[in-house]
């Protein structure tokens, strides 16, 4: 088996005890990690508990391999990044494994029946998973500097902007709490700087009525938002508004929460241009990004998401298991004579959303999907099942596309699927 090689085909990493020499199962906590070190024939068993600093950590490291000096050192864990990981990663005897929690938790299920739990037993049982049933699991290949870097970043970057859809739901419930009139008079996109700076200057209803109108229009006009049905439309709900209170008692705790939300969504903004303006830099260096930047609507944000994926694929990817690791595919129970397909609940979220989301941002710009979107909107299909299955056909193009290194043509799509159409 390839170690040491950088192709990112699961089957260059599938596990092969031959070259193994100890198993170690780990059962990671914040401040200790449980380790169980086990053999090949499954009976030589040791159970050491080693403390989750690095310094610890890596010792307790240095210690296995003095202990093994031949073969490779499999580590079974259940995730696949991490401190632990980083540490484990660039040392060419080990092997790290990563083992779905939920899989885990189905042997625990078979062999403890009644739920019993306990770290020392979970540490074995990782070990004991990878030494009976090798062939299901792949050993985490080396990762490039590049993809390694973009991975990290564009999935910080999304958490940055759900941390942000948070705060701004946050100021909504607050202003409607005291000044409902605000979620018209600053603008209908909240949480953009025009909104913040608006809830800054008239952070309460009395506030905006003392304010002359032809300041307010001025504030309007400077950050274009000034047509004039719109402005008339304002002033008379300003003019008619009235307060929901008058007790500073109640207004004051409300201004104060509402101004604190805005200070938060402010400095999500500028992390988020900050994380932009890295991506950018990074995915300019990106090998093979033409292919990714030909693709309607993948757009700066997309697009350095789909190249992470298509790159940890490696340079042959394989359409049918990109569209199952991704969830996009769909899971059949066949049982009998009943047979059911539904949607796939266990997924990698950020993946799926990342596959769904292109597919949603394909529609103005590509006219087949533009044109595959209606006709299952015209068949009652809800917007999330039409989007997956939109997602489904993406994948299997851009695998295509990025095996072959070949930017996407539309018009060359179009007259493919109408010869193979026409041969049917």
């Amino acid at each position: 088996m390839g170690w040491g090689r950088r192709s990112r085909n699961r089957e260059e990493f599938i596990m092969n005890l031959e070259q193994v020499s100890v198993i170690v199962g780990i059962d990671w906590a914040d401040r200790t990690h449980l380790c169980c070190l086990m053999g090949k024939d499954g009976e030589s068993r040791q159970t050491v508990q080693v403390g989750a600093s690095a310094e610890e950590f890596g010792s307790w490291i240095d210690a296995v391999e003095q202990q093994y000096p031949d073969g490779k050192i499999a580590a079974a864990i259940e995730r696949s990044e991490g401190a632990m990981v980083e540490m484990l990663l660039p040392r060419p005897r080990w092997a790290v494994v990563p083992v779905n929690p939920v899989v885990l938790h189905r042997f625990r299920q078979a062999f403890a029946p009644s739920g019993a739990k306990n770290d020392p037993g979970d540490a074995a049982l990782l070990a004991e998973i990878v030494r009976t049933h090798p062939e299901r699991f792949a050993a985490l290949p080396p990762s490039e500097e590049l993809l390694m870097e973009l991975s990290a970043l564009v999935r910080e970057r999304r958490h940055w902007v759900n941390t942000r859809t948070k705060f701004v739901e946050q100021l909504i419930a607050v202003l409607k709490k005291y000044y409902p009139q605000a979620l018209e008079l600053m603008g209908e996109n909240i949480g953009s700087p025009m909104t913040l700076e608006f809830l800054q200057l008239w952070p309460d209803l009395a506030s905006a009525k003392k304010a002359r109108w032809s300041t307010l229009e001025r504030f309007y006009r400077q950050h274009h938002s000034g047509r004039d049905d719109v402005l008339q439309r304002r002033r008379e709900l300003l003019h008619n508004a009235r307060p929901v209170s008058t007790r500073e008692s109640y207004l004051h705790p409300c201004r104060l929460q509402m101004l604190a939300i805005v200070r938060q969504i402010a400095a999500a903004q500028t992390s988020i241009a900050e994380f932009d303006e890295t991506i950018a830099k990074r995915y300019a260096k990106a090998p093979g990004q033409a292919v990714i930047d030909s693709l309607p609507g993948a757009g700066p944000v997309f697009a350095p998401r789909l190249w992470v994926i298509c790159a940890g694929e490696g340079e042959h990817p394989d359409a049918t298991s990109m569209q199952l690791k991704s969830g996009i595919a769909p899971v059949q129970q066949q049982s009998g004579n009943s047979k059911v397909v539904r949607f796939r609940w266990a997924r990698p979220h950020f993946v799926h959303q990342t596959w769904t989301e292109f597919a949603y941002h394909s529609l103005p710009t590509c006219v087949w999907a533009h044109a595959y979107y209606k006709a299952r909107k015209a068949k009652g299909h809800g917007e999330g099942a039409i989007l997956r299955a939109l997602a489904f056909k993406w994948i299997r193009i851009v695998a295509r596309l990025w095996k072959d290194q070949v930017p996407y043509d539309e018009r060359y799509y179009l007259q493919h699927c109408a010869a193979r159409l026409a041969a049917t």
